[in-house]
């Protein structure tokens, strides 16, 4: 059974995507390629431009579409899993929210605090999820969006969080990068955890472990790490 879990995984799992708005001169569709992390009930956030075209679009109609997918690399990408979120963008100034952007783009910090650049969130109205041939659902903002009690416990508790397991099990993002994901490499570290998986980094390299249920608080995330660090 096809879940919101399921549509989350994808879209965390990504640090990149396609945004369609409303060319603000004609109406026709306009499509680029965009940045951008979540937050912690999965609806993406953006960086952009006042001088982007999109952002320009947006300030006419703030109806987007952002497809999220792991299938343009795959010999046949109509089988692989993607989705697409459908909802409104609106400016954030929420500096915590914000800084989950830069999290996953620290290069954008040169550049974060411009003028003319500004943080926006996608709030979902409803995402369509394609898991492969014959596998696809509509799911509404409720179906698609994580756990909102489970979500605030990871947001207002996240620095808790990565000390608590780096104290208790500090081979945890070393396992979970060679262990699970089977990469290379000694210093992995703890980027994020949110209750569908963890981010891990490694120099430059950020890279998504998904949990395979998702998690509703520390102690979950806790018995979990103690399982793979044996």
């Amino acid at each position: 059974m096809t879940t919101g879990f399921d549509a989350r995984k994808i879209a965390r799992s990504c640090r990149s995507g396609a945004i369609a708005t409303t060319d603000r001169n004609d109406a026709t569709p306009y499509v680029s390629f965009c940045a951008y992390a979540t937050d912690y009930r999965a609806q993406p956030i953006f960086l952009f431009s006042d001088l982007a075209d999109h952002t320009q679009n947006l300030a006419q109609n703030a109806k987007v579409s952002l497809l999220c997918e792991q299938a343009s690399h795959l010999s046949n990408p109509q089988a692989g899993p993607r989705v697409t979120l459908v909802g409104e963008v609106e400016k954030i100034s929420d500096e915590q929210v914000c800084s989950l952007f830069l999290q996953q783009h620290a290069s954008a910090k040169k550049y974060a605090d411009f003028g003319d650049f500004n943080f926006y969130r996608l709030n979902v109205e409803k995402a369509h999820f394609v898991g492969g041939f014959g596998r696809a659902v509509w799911l509404d903002s409720k179906d698609y969006m994580s756990d909102s009690a489970a979500s605030l416990c990871f947001l207002v508790e996240q620095a808790e969080m990565v000390s608590a397991l780096n104290e208790d099990f500090p081979d945890f993002a070393r396992m979970c990068a060679i262990k699970l994901l089977k990469l290379r490499g000694k210093n992995w570290q703890l980027l994020r955890i949110d209750g569908d998986g963890v981010d891990l980094k490694l120099a430059s390299k950020i890279v998504r472990y998904p949990f395979e249920t998702e998690m509703k608080k520390l102690s979950d995330v806790m018995d979990f790490a103690a399982k793979i660090c044996r």
